[in-house]
C-alpha cells in the first residue's frame, strides 16, 4: 500500500510508542487512557484489537478484564508482534495473531467488542469495507465496534500550520477519510445505535457502532 502509512516497519516500528509520546508532547498517554475508558469494557469481554501494533491499547483494555475476559490482537508487522508478545508473555488471556485485517478472517460470532485504533483511515475504501464486514462477522449480535480515529472535518478550513502538518504526517488516504460520513457508511454495512466521544477539540473521535441484524 504505497499511499498508506498504516504499515509501520524498521526504526519507526521498533520505537513506535516512544515516538508517539514525543510527537504528541506527552499528551498521547492521557489521551489514549481517556479514550479506552469510554469503551464499556466488562470483565468477561472477549475483545478483537485490529491492527494492534505494539499492544499499548490492549494493555489498557486488559486492566478492565477479569480472568474470563480475553483479547486477540491482529497485526502483520514483525517488530510490532515482537513488542506485543513481550508485553503479554505472562498474560495467558491475551494473544496476537499474524493476520491481515483487510483479508478474510477466521472468526465468527466470537467477540463482544472490536477496536480499530488509528488504523482504519490508512486503507483504501474497498479495503475499509472488507475490514468492517470482517468485524461484523467476528462480533456477536449486538457486539460493538469502536473506531478511534480522526473525526470528520474540512481540512481546508483548519489553520495553515495544522493543514501543513497533517498533510506532511498523514497519507492521502487519511485526507479522504475526513470527508466521509462514517455513520452512514456503517449503517449500510449493518451497524446501528451509535455513540461518539470527541478529543483534541473534536479532531479525534471514538465512534461506537453496534452490530445489527445479519443481512
Amino acid at each position: 500500500m504505497n499511499e498508506s502509512k498504516v504499515e509501520v516497519t524498521g526504526f519507526e516500528a521498533r520505537h513506535y510508542d516512544t515516538l508517539l509520546n514525543v510527537l504528541s508532547l506527552g499528551s498521547y498517554i492521557p489521551f489514549i487512557k481517556n479514550a479506552i475508558s469510554k469503551i464499556d469494557l466488562q470483565p468477561n469481554d472477549r475483545i478483537l484489537d485490529l491492527g494492534c501494533g505494539t499492544g499499548r491499547n490492549s494493555c489498557l483494555m486488559a486492566k478492565y478484564l477479569g480472568e474470563n475476559g480475553s483479547i486477540v490482537g491482529l497485526d502483520i508487522g514483525k517488530e510490532m508482534i515482537e513488542q506485543f508478545e513481550k508485553k503479554f508473555e505472562n498474560y495467558p488471556n491475551v494473544e496476537i495473531q499474524n493476520l491481515r485485517i483487510d483479508e478474510p478472517l477466521p472468526f465468527e460470532d466470537e467477540f463482544d467488542k472490536a477496536l480499530l485504533s488509528f488504523v482504519f483511515h490508512g486503507f483504501p475504501n474497498d479495503k475499509k469495507e472488507i475490514i468492517v464486514r470482517n468485524v461484523k462477522k467476528a462480533l456477536k449480535p449486538g457486539g460493538a465496534l469502536y473506531i478511534l480515529d480522526y473525526n470528520e472535518f474540512d481540512l481546508e478550513k483548519k489553520p495553515y500550520i495544522f493543514r501543513k502538518a497533517f498533510k506532511k504526517i498523514e497519507c492521502p488516504l487519511a485526507q479522504d477519510y475526513l470527508k466521509v460520513t462514517w455513520k452512514e457508511k456503517l449503517i449500510g454495512w449493518g451497524f446501528e445505535n451509535f455513540d461518539e466521544h470527541y478529543f483534541y477539540r473534536r479532531i479525534m473521535r471514538l465512534l461506537k457502532a453496534e452490530n445489527g441484524n445479519r443481512k
